[in-house]
């Protein structure tokens, strides 16, 4: 039976995607998104550290590719 932290993690989706979002992939890789641009549909993050510092230089992805990626979050009102 999953745990109430494990049960609110979620796909990240278009609606989502937000300047200063972070969120990680199935490996605890963390990102933060650090640029959207809705008119180009296209984004730019970086990936973070243990400690939420900048890991490596800007990535830039259209968001249908990130969203591809499968990214995951907290969903809301989760620990």
């Amino acid at each position: 039976m999953p745990s109430n932290i494990e049960a609110s993690i979620r796909r990240v989706t278009a609606a989502d995607i937000a300047v200063g979002l972070i969120c990680a992939d199935r490996d605890g890789n963390r990102v933060r998104i650090d640029s959207v641009d809705h008119n180009a549909a296209k984004l730019s993050y970086h990936f973070l550290n243990d400690e939420l510092r900048v890991q490596e230089g800007i990535q830039e992805l259209s968001i249908a590719e990130f969203l591809s990626q499968r990214w995951r979050i907290a969903g809301s009102g989760s620990p």
